[in-house]
């Protein structure tokens, strides 16, 4: 009896011991990345958790005058690999004494209340990145049904539409038809149809067989959008421009048939300006840290956004 008394401890003993090897932990992020963007040598990703209080932080290298990880779409299938080394980029996991502040990791000089009470770092193992840009231009409209076509091996869009011919291809371009009135307010932003397309219910103020985004004239009386403008600001939905309908409804000029009158010309918009937002998932896999329960880690996704300003 005592020798089995014995054996039954031992046994027990092995299986709730903490020697650093044996225990692991379950990662229950939100996968909802964030993003530091202090340091000019590196980019700081992390997510965070409460309860217990984790931290998995990703670094990665960071070239003079970059001012986002990524901003362009990798290829269907063909995410970028970074190895992690310990050193540019590096993979880590903390535990700390307390609940981390938003923003906290990306301070310099950490608060002097918090601190570290465990910290692993991978020295080996592959990130794999997947960049989505839904809508290239942030004119509504996805950058796939502006005719963007196949990416070719260099990541570009050598057969992307250019409907106005004006060198910017229409799924970069703020005003696909070079009209002087940018895109997003020519389509569909209401979703009357609700397919969550903007391209199959576009406006077509004339009716033809162009809407308006794709159209040079839209409202069909002989004279072009962007001559229908007596701002001086090449801008035809400046209040200058309003006309009162015959159903006493104030219209832009260039909407309404019955308004012909033609304007000095001025050009198009000199600048291509509009807000990208990038969508970046980061996949980790054959790190060596045994604390970790997971082969294979989805770290999450970081969004951010940013301006894209085209001469």
């Amino acid at each position: 009896m005592i020798r089995r008394l014995f054996i039954c401890f031992c046994f027990l003993s092995l299986i709730t011991c903490d020697d650093g090897d044996i225990i692991t932990v379950d990662l229950e992020f939100d996968q909802v990345l964030d993003l530091c963007t202090n340091n000019t040598e590196s980019f700081l990703i992390y997510d965070l958790r409460e309860d217990p209080n984790e931290s998995l932080s990703l670094i990665i290298p960071r070239a003079n005058n970059q001012d986002f990880p990524y901003t362009e779409p990798t290829p269907v299938d063909m995410p970028t690999e970074l190895t992690i080394n310990g050193s540019s980029i590096r993979f880590i996991y903390r535990t700390y004494n307390r609940a981390v502040e938003d923003g906290e990791l990306c301070d310099p000089i950490p608060p002097a209340n918090l601190n570290i009470v465990e910290d692993y770092e991978a020295d080996s193992g592959t990130v794999y990145v997947t960049v989505t840009i839904e809508d290239d231009d942030g004119d509504g409209i996805p950058s796939d049904l502006e005719n963007r076509g196949e990416m070719d091996e260099n990541g570009d869009y050598p057969n992307a539409q250019d409907w106005d011919n004006d060198g910017i291809p229409d799924y970069q371009d703020e005003d696909d038809d070079n009209d002087n009135v940018p895109t997003s307010l020519e389509i569909d932003t209401d979703d009357l149809d609700g397919d969550g397309d903007p391209t199959t219910n576009p406006l077509n103020t004339d009716g033809d067989e162009d809407p308006d985004y794709l159209d040079e004239d839209d409202d069909n009386d002989g004279v072009d959008t962007r001559l229908e403008d007596d701002s001086g600001e090449k801008n035809p939905r400046a209040s200058i421009n309003e006309v009162v309908d015959t159903e006493g409804m104030d219209v832009y000029r260039y909407l309404y048939s019955e308004a012909d009158d033609s304007f000095a010309d001025l050009g198009v918009t000199d600048d291509n300006e509009y807000t990208r937002s990038v969508t970046v998932n980061f996949m980790v896999t054959g790190i060596n840290l045994q604390i970790l329960s997971s082969e294979q880690i989805d770290l999450g996704t970081l969004i951010y956004s940013f301006d894209v300003e085209q001469e």
